[in-house]
């Protein structure tokens, strides 16, 4: 288990995770990012851009591990 900080924004502002969340790996890192912004996109009041919103996902030393853009988690047509 790592430790891990979740901290989402766009080029204008940062919200830090004080918090952090235990995780196994960078792919289960991955996964909490993708459902941090599909809830933050689902629970957006009005019409809001995510277009350039993205979660840096960080270690306890500050060092960033992954940044995943927000259009990731978008829902894909097939």
């Amino acid at each position: 288990m790592t430790h891990l900080y979740f901290h989402c924004g766009h080029a204008d502002e940062l919200m830090l995770d004080y918090r952090g969340a235990d995780v196994v790996d960078l792919r289960e890192a991955r996964e909490h990012a993708l459902g941090i912004a599909r809830t933050l996109m689902a629970s957006a009041y009005g019409v809001t851009d995510f277009s350039d919103w993205f979660v840096c996902v960080g270690d306890a030393d500050d060092e960033n591990l992954i940044v995943v853009p927000f259009s990731q988690a978008l829902p894909t047509l097939h």
